[in-house]
Formats: C-alpha cells, structure tokens, sequence
C-alpha cells in the first residue's frame, strides 16, 4: 500500500499522514511501512495472570519429573494398606481435606474428615497402627498439624503431609511427604496461596490408589481360579 492509497482508504490527506508518521518519530512512510512488517512478524504475548504462574510451575514440574509419579504410587500403597484413612487440615486447607477424604471414599476406600482441628487428645492412649494420617497444609507449620500429626505417629499410625513448602516442620515430622515449592501468597493474615496443586496431587492419589486395589482384587481372584 502506498502512501496515497492509505490516504484515500482513510479519508485524509497524504501530509496528514506524513504529519502523524512525525509525531510518531517516524522519518517518512517507508520508514513507518518497516516497523509496521517487523511488528507483524513478531508473536503476539497474551497478558498473562501472575497468579497462574505457580500453578503453571507446578504442571511443568509434574510433566517433567517422573519421582512425583513414585510419590503418587507410594501414597496410594500406603493408602491401601490402611483400614482407616483420615484427612487433617485448617482453614482453607480444612476445606481441601474434606474434599479429599470425600474422594477417596467416592471410590470405595473408607476415610474421613478430621472436622474440629481444636478437638483435644484423648486421655488415654490409642492403637492407630492400622490408620493413616494425611495431612494438608500449605504453610507446613500450623501447630494444629503439627500437633495432630505427632499425636497420631506416637500412638502408632502413618503419616502423610501434603504441602507447597518441602522444607516445612510437618514434612520433617511426618513419615512420608508429597511437597511443591511455591512462594506464599498472603493478604494479611490470610493465607491465600493457590490449593490447586494439593486438589490435584489428591485426585491422582486417590486414582492410583483405587486402581490398585483393583488390580489386587484381580490378582487375588485369578490365583483362587488357578488354585
């Protein structure tokens, strides 16, 4: 398109145009007509939310890293190892918690919620050999889940912690930890960091953890036919 032909197109004149293109810190249309190829050339960048780029870390770190497929495969086992399962957490974390033991029962694996996180530990001890703890927080170190998890490991059940700092006090407590490293988003006091890689993580260890309790259905009704 040449100068004239823009011109007629918008209804100005040809020193209009020149005048704008001056204004603009263009020496003359050739010079505009360059920037404007080289400009078109480029791939355009879509604004992202800043708010995404933890949860985009977190699936590129998922993609990448077959160890968090072997976390996803050692919580199941412990998981179907278990009579009871039982979820912990607070606030918010209380709230994904919920979700998880409400999953986890969806497919047939008996678990709960822990719903009071300031209920007091009984007075005498008790046996949880058989019971798994999973615990979520995403500080690591809130004291109500620091606290359950210690009583629950001393009367003698497993323990999982799920949480967004693997340096954390509850992965250090607990017997098994399943960790994303993200930087905590707070609004005063509240914690606002997002949940979505915990949400997740729960989703793909309650899968797993149907799956092979399936499969070990499967084998053992196989090995009763060949008997």
């Amino acid at each position: 398109m040449t100068i004239r032909e823009m011109a007629n197109a918008a209804h100005v004149s040809t020193t209009t145009i020149l005048r704008f293109l001056k204004k603009m810190d263009y020496s003359g249309f050739s010079e505009f007509k360059f920037a404007l190829k080289q400009s078109l050339k480029q791939p355009s960048k879509a604004q992202q939310d800043p708010s995404m780029e933890p949860i985009k870390n977190f699936f590129q770190l998922v993609a990448d890293e077959e160890p968090f497929d072997n976390k996803i495969e050692q919580a199941a086992d412990m998981i179907n190892a278990a009579d009871l399962v039982l979820f912990f957490g607070v606030g918010n974390s209380g709230r994904i918690a919920q979700y998880g033991a409400s999953i986890l029962s969806s497919y047939g694996i008996y678990s709960l919620p822990i719903i009071d996180p300031f209920q007091p530990e009984p007075f005498s001890n008790r046996d949880f050999s058989k019971t798994l703890l999973v615990l979520v927080s995403i500080s690591g170190e809130t004291d109500e889940v620091l606290e359950q998890a210690r009583y629950y490991k001393k009367n003698g059940a497993e323990t999982i912690a799920l949480t967004a700092n693997s340096y954390s006090v509850l992965n250090q407590v607990t017997d098994f930890a399943i960790s994303y490293d993200t930087p905590q988003n707070r609004k005063g006091h509240i914690n606002v960091t997002t949940q979505v890689p915990i949400v997740y993580t729960l989703e793909q260890i309650s899968n797993c953890a149907y799956h092979k309790m399936v499969d070990q259905v499967d084998n053992r009704f196989s090995e009763h036919v060949i008997d």
